[in-house]
């Protein structure tokens, strides 16, 4: 008799401890969202520095691992989704390359430079960043 009450004890035990073992286990292993990260390129019609950009610069960074985890847009400076963009200052020269997470920036790179700086500021920046 005391055998069985103590198995029963135990079952029940058992039964009553899966759902909080189970909503233990969904708090733990629900996945924290993923931030989204994306280069932003700042430019205006005619301008030289950003037609370089595009055609020297453009197919090395799309094809690179700093390409494929930072999508590239373009926007003109003018347009207005220039207001929706999470900069932290103003537009002073363009091309300005601004990198965002969530869309709010975490850095930019103001004007354009050789292939090696271009990358060098990318990962510094993108260096303390989760997923990175």
């Amino acid at each position: 008799m005391l055998r069985t009450l103590w198995i029963l004890i135990f079952t029940m035990g058992i039964t009553v401890g899966l759902p909080s073992t189970q909503a233990a286990r969904d708090f733990w292993t629900t996945a924290q969202p993923t931030p989204t990260y994306e280069m932003v390129v700042l430019e205006v019609q005619g301008c030289i520095y950003c037609n370089v950009f595009r055609q020297r610069l453009l197919p090395t960074y799309q094809a690179s691992k700093q390409g494929k985890q930072l999508p590239i847009r373009f926007v003109d400076v003018n347009d207005p989704e220039v207001a929706e963009i999470g900069l932290t200052q103003p537009i002073g020269i363009v091309p300005t390359f601004v990198i965002l997470e969530n869309n709010q920036e975490i850095g930019r790179i103001p004007g354009y430079m050789g292939r090696r700086d271009f990358f060098r500021a990318i990962d510094y920046i993108v260096s303390r960043r989760p997923g990175f």
